[in-house]
């Protein structure tokens, strides 16, 4: 049988189709022709098809109907705009996100200001900058970011930096000073010149960003160290990047969050006699906790009291090491890996003394069961809906 005859009109269904996908392209390409918004919430949901019903059954008077349409439209606004809540000065949150085998953190200080470090892996079929950097911080209702870090040039960290860097407004973006000639990182630095940004060159002891009682200070690379040797791609090697990688401190009242990258033995080793080293309430666990990442001493010197682990999920390399683990079991801080609970985030305030730890495990729902665990699950299930909109604003 004819091919022609099982589809009619294929050919203009197929020429309609090009130059329809062509047009939306073109559309998208114009300034304004993509608005992205935040995921609405299910209390915004449940009052946008409240005020519809209303209006599509007609019920009430007609003054009802004006709420109910007005009520609509606000929803519309509200969700178009979707603004960012409760800046009132002394909120703070760090967010570890869940970006599989990769890191990627957002830092939001209490005065709105900014801060993203690393940004996942970027593949052929699925860039973390968009599929989850991307659209957290829509949900979060952040379009501006202050500062961007990509801790060293490793696909693993800075590969979903260039998606992020074209659909965000950046006004400075730091890094190791460190290249590379990979194709990721070509696009890193295709996005930079999109934005006409500047690379600066993260070193010991410089502040990044300074907001009231919270700053972000540079632990490494060291003041001393010469950067971007030169060397030929072959003899860079991954143990050299990582001990170069960007590591930054957050003080934020009484608290102190210390970001790792993944600095290894050697880098540990030199930050612990550092004139900065201190302390530290949560730290990101170095390389993902990779063993070659572990010294004692310098755990031990920070004495952390949260350790987050971001690792994917069965992953190659068998990140974290069972060592690594026992290590900071041992060292009595409460361990945290994204790829058991997900995302993982710290709320608290600069003038208090309290941390919150919250984790995206705790907000999956549970199936019910009508014979052994209906009204409780479902009263639980709904706490959690309470709880994701509570920790989203």
């Amino acid at each position: 049988m004819c091919m022609r005859s099982i589809l009619p009109l294929a050919s203009l269904n197929q020429w309609l189709l090009e130059h329809f996908v062509a047009a939306v392209r073109l559309v998208s390409m114009l300034p304004g022709g993509e608005w992205h918004v935040a995921a609405p919430s299910v209390f915004a949901m449940a009052l946008f098809y409240c005020c519809l019903g209303l209006l599509w059954r007609r019920m009430g008077h007609r003054l009802v109907q004006w709420a109910a349409g007005a009520g609509l439209l606000m929803v519309i606004l509200w969700w178009a705009w979707s603004p960012r809540l409760f800046l009132d000065g002394d909120r703070f949150r760090v967010t570890f996100l869940d970006v599989g085998q990769g890191d990627s953190a957002v830092i939001e200080l209490p005065d709105g200001q900014v801060v993203l470090i690393d940004g996942g892996a970027a593949y052929e079929r699925f860039d973390m900058g968009r599929a989850v950097v991307g659209p957290f911080l829509w949900n979060r209702g952040i379009r501006t970011i202050d500062a961007v870090i990509g801790t060293h040039p490793q696909l693993d960290h800075v590969g979903g930096l260039a998606w992020v860097l074209r659909h965000f407004m950046v006004k400075h973006y730091w890094g190791s000073g460190e290249t590379r000639k990979e194709p990721f990182y070509q696009r890193l630095q295709d996005s930079l010149a999109y934005r006409g940004l500047r690379e600066g060159v993260a070193r010991e002891g410089q502040e990044i960003l300074s907001s009231g009682p919270c700053r972000l200070v540079v632990l490494n690379p060291s003041a001393h160290e010469q950067h971007d040797l030169g060397l030929p791609e072959n003899r860079v090697s991954g143990r050299m990047l990582n001990n170069r990688s960007v590591v930054t401190r957050l003080t934020c009242g009484h608290h102190t969050i210390l970001f790792a990258a993944d600095v290894e033995h050697d880098g540990l080793s030199r930050m612990t006699s550092s004139p900065f080293h201190s302390p530290v309430e949560v730290v990101k666990v170095p390389h993902h906790g990779a063993a070659s990442s572990l010294s004692r001493d310098w755990l031990a010197s920070i004495h952390p009291q949260y350790a987050v682990f971001s690792a994917g999920r069965h992953n190659r390399y068998r990140h974290p090491a069972e060592t690594v683990l026992e290590a900071y079991g041992l060292e009595g801080s409460a361990v945290f890996r994204t790829d058991r609970d997900g995302g993982v985030w710290f709320t608290g305030r600069a003038s208090g003394e309290t941390l919150h730890v919250h984790r995206a495990r705790e907000l999956s729902w549970q199936l019910t069961n009508s014979t052994s665990c209906l009204w409780t699950c479902e009263q639980a299930n709904w706490a959690r809906v309470w709880k994701q909109w509570r920790d989203s604003q």
